[in-house]
């Protein structure tokens, strides 16, 4: 057992160190069949999972993954969900998992997100993903949705950081509970017709850039850390453990392949 906001009242207790990160099961609803969420011993590997991103009205969008040469190039389309279907259709169904789901927000959105979703059965806490912001900037908006809810609070940070360190004891001391890093770097590549699409991206690619700040940031802060980024094989949860990481979050790997969870689950745990 491993918890994630250790001095949060509502807690954030995860029963492996693997994560789904943000939007990987889409909904969840979509996949809780297969992957048995609704049966309390189910063999998923998952200790949590993060939903798609939640905005008040909800955006239609078309979704891409491009193949790149060591990984994936991920545009969200600018697709999210909205609070009212989580609301009335999603968090129902959530509440009935037998693992914590937590609502990924963004933009200037978060607060009101967070505000309208606190307390609603079945929504166990918040994802906040930030842009490349100052450490001042990533205080103010963490704030404002720690103002918004008590539930435990998730700060996901981005690749191109200059101080990460920075940003993330700045978002610690507003509140945040733990941090997550990193998700994702920003890239572009092209499609048939020449056109470029711009997204950012994951993979083994970006496994070294990771570990590298994962391992700063672990060393700085006493919140608990997730590593994220190219995690897709036990070793790479291994070494992000090795570095100070308390979780790991699978992202593309976990696109690919729903079973990846399960693999890395069982071999950090028969290792330990």
């Amino acid at each position: 057992m491993i918890d994630l906001a250790p001095h949060n009242p509502h807690t954030l207790t995860i029963t492996t160190p693997v994560i789904a990160a943000a939007g990987s099961l889409g909904d969840v609803v979509g996949v809780a069949r297969w992957l048995g969420l609704t049966h309390p011993h189910s063999d998923h590997g998952l200790g949590a999972i993060i939903s798609s991103t939640v905005t008040v009205a909800g955006r239609r969008g078309q979704p891409q993954m491009l193949a790149t040469p060591a990984g994936v190039l991920y545009h969200h389309g600018n697709a999210s969900l909205s609070v009212k279907q989580v609301r009335e259709r999603l968090a129902p169904r959530w509440a009935g998992y037998h693992v914590p789901v937590l609502v990924s927000i963004a933009g200037a959105e978060a607060a009101t997100v967070a505000a309208a979703l606190d307390g609603v059965a079945g929504v166990a806490g918040f994802e906040v993903a930030l842009p490349a912001l100052t450490a001042a900037e990533a205080a103010q908006r963490v704030a404002a949705v720690r103002r918004a809810t008590l539930l435990p609070l998730i700060v996901r940070l981005p690749g191109e950081l200059p101080d990460p360190v920075a940003v993330a004891q700045a978002s610690i001391a507003a509140g945040a509970d733990a941090i997550a890093l990193i998700g994702g770097l920003p890239a572009c590549m092209p499609q048939a017709d020449g056109r470029l699409v711009y997204g950012r991206l994951g993979g083994p690619a970006i496994f070294p850039l990771a570990l590298r700040m994962v391992a700063a940031v672990a060393a700085a802060v006493s919140a608990p850390v997730i590593g994220m980024g190219g995690v897709a094989a036990p070793d790479h949860a291994r070494t992000m453990f090795h570095v100070g990481a308390q979780a790991v979050a699978l992202a593309s790997a976990l696109v690919t392949d729903l079973r990846r969870a399960k693999l890395i689950a069982d071999a950090v745990g028969a290792s330990d």
